[in-house]
């Protein structure tokens, strides 16, 4: 199973404004993925106004959809969605 595009989009906060962003270099999408699946694992925390990130994981088999706080995603996630 090979990652062809990862698909974020970002919603909520205080303003509640949505914005998506598209990776679509194999490698780029396959690091995100990984560190998404070690994430999504992680405490979600409750913080009032966070960020919600769900991420559309197309591979070459099936698509699949993680939905992470902005307390969850790795600084290294967030850094690649600017």
């Amino acid at each position: 199973m090979s990652v062809l595009r990862v698909v974020v989009t970002r919603s909520g906060g205080f303003a509640g404004l949505t914005a998506t962003t598209e990776v679509d270099d194999p490698d780029e999408a396959e690091r995100i993925t990984e560190a998404v699946h070690r994430a999504a694992g992680s405490p979600a925390g409750n913080r009032r106004d966070d960020f919600v990130y769900e991420f559309t994981i197309v591979t070459t088999t099936e698509t699949e959809h993680v939905e992470l706080t902005g307390a969850q995603v790795p600084a290294e996630v967030r850094a690649r969605l600017r």
